[in-house]
């Protein structure tokens, strides 16, 4: 690693080592923010520093929501200038209207989706976005506060399949957002800010601003932040061993694949897997069929548990929906899972 570069750019090449992403196209999401700024300029600074292969290419993405009039073009234009100064090229899409309602999971997907079909059109290998160990840390409490198992207290992780030959990049998890607004600091670096992240609408923003710092008093320690970070660190490493022996038990198993559907041919030793394996699994399955997972908590989960132990003590054909359209059955040994719409339901009555 190269020692000469600041801090911010090491902690990134520890979290992301350069072997990932070296000579690779890497689609970097930049809102203006401090975050996603300083990403952009520690990355910009690294391919520059020939830490990794020159053929690296970095590719500006923006999307203009809409959300805040005036403002919101002036993020667009900032980043344009911001791109144009590191001689990068940039793509800038705005919504075709203010995506005032959905709230934040419709603003998440309509980014999303932009970053992965800006991906895509360009051949990029990478999406970067700009989360911190603060925003780790929020991720975890959050979820905790909502309820979750283990892969929620784990967190974002550093990388993430998409699809085949796209994956999904958070380099920063392990850099404080303290560090990052020292660093552009250092390099004279304006950033924009948006005060919607400063409403207390929203549950994360209650958390960063409320509970956090009222848990640093409770303890009496301003390192709280860290031990949970470590926390989550640690929660995940041992999540990773349970994934292994998932995708071990998927490749074993005896399963049809179906467009919309599978079917499990030979359940037996489904009794005998420790359920958080199997729950993994399934997760594994549902990512695969690119069947919706926001709305399944771990309730759901608890209740597919509680349903399987059920099916395969009787004789007797089950089944049991969850969110998303997605049916669970199992009968004569054989478990299936379908997703249907709402005319082959209809038809099926």
């Amino acid at each position: 690693m190269n020692r000469t570069l600041p801090r911010v750019c090491q902690a990134i090449l520890e979290s992301w080592p350069a072997d990932r992403w070296s000579g690779k196209s890497v689609v970097v999401a930049l809102s203006g923010g401090p975050d996603s700024v300083a990403m952009l300029r520690a990355l910009d600074e690294i391919v520059k520093s020939q830490a990794v292969s020159g053929q690296t290419r970095l590719i500006v993405a923006h999307l203009n929501h809409r959300l805040r009039g005036a403002q919101s073009d002036q993020d667009e234009a900032f980043v344009q200038d911001l791109a144009q100064s590191l001689g990068l090229e940039a793509v800038l899409e705005a919504a075709p209207e203010p995506l005032h309602q959905g709230g934040e999971s419709r603003w998440r997907k309509a980014r999303s989706e932009f970053l992965r079909r800006t991906a895509q059109r360009l051949d990029a290998r990478w999406i970067a976005t700009a989360a911190t160990a603060d925003d780790q840390v929020e991720t975890m409490l959050h979820h905790l506060l909502r309820g979750t198992g283990p892969a929620g207290l784990a967190g974002i992780r550093t990388e993430r399949i998409l699809e085949d030959h796209l994956g999904l990049a958070h380099p920063m998890l392990g850099v404080w957002k303290s560090d990052l607004l020292e660093y552009l600091s250092s390099l004279g670096q304006t950033y924009r800010i948006d005060e919607s992240n400063l409403s207390d609408r929203f549950t994360r923003n209650r958390i960063r601003k409320e509970c956090l710092p009222y848990l640093e008093r409770f303890v009496g320690s301003d390192r709280l932040k860290e031990r949970l970070w470590t926390a989550g660190e640690l929660i995940r490493q041992e999540h990773e061993v349970i994934e292994g022996m998932a995708k071990e038990w998927l490749e074993s198993a005896a399963i049809d694949w179906g467009q919309d559907s599978l079917k499990l041919v030979a359940s037996k030793g489904l009794d005998a897997l420790a359920w958080p394996v199997l729950q993994c699994a399934l997760v594994r399955i549902w990512h695969r069929m690119g069947w919706p997972l926001g709305d399944v908590g771990q309730p759901h989960w608890n209740r597919v548990r509680k349903w399987l132990e059920k099916a395969l003590r009787t004789p007797h054909p089950q089944r049991m929906q969850m969110p998303g359209r997605i049916e669970l059955r199992f009968r004569r040994g054989q478990l299936q899972i379908r997703r249907f719409d709402a005319a082959s339901e209809k038809s099926s009555e």
